[in-house]
């Protein structure tokens, strides 16, 4: 899985799912984690039953929300540990230096620095 880090505390959410959209046209199997202190993906993709962690599918999208790193989205799918999970992409959206970590972002296939001036 390709891991992208969407960094900046400016509002990328709405850009991130759009991205998405365009790869599950181009056939990937795509994971939107919002990993931001907001959270705004909570309030703009419906959920069944949104809880304090969960994934919901959206458009073809799988999105992820309340996750602190990949192993705590591992253990709600139910994926073991040593395996990797079963997407093409992972387009990971933080706003501080916690979640650059926790998803270890540093290792990330590109880096994304989103900033408004």
């Amino acid at each position: 899985m390709k891991k992208i880090g969407f960094i900046g505390a400016y509002d990328k959410t709405d850009l991130i799912v759009y991205v998405a959209k365009i790869l599950v046209t181009l056939n990937k199997k795509v994971l939107v984690v919002d990993s931001t202190v907001n959270q705004k993906a909570r309030y703009i993709v419906p959920a069944i039953n949104p809880t304090i962690k969960y994934v919901t599918n959206f458009e073809d999208i799988d999105i992820a929300v309340g996750f602190e790193n990949l192993s705590d989205i591992k253990k709600y799918l139910g994926v073991a540990e040593e395996q990797e999970l079963e997407y093409d992409i992972a387009l990971i959206d933080t706003d501080n230096p916690e979640g650059f970590e926790n998803f270890e972002l540093k290792t990330a296939r590109k880096k994304l620095f989103c900033n408004f001036f």
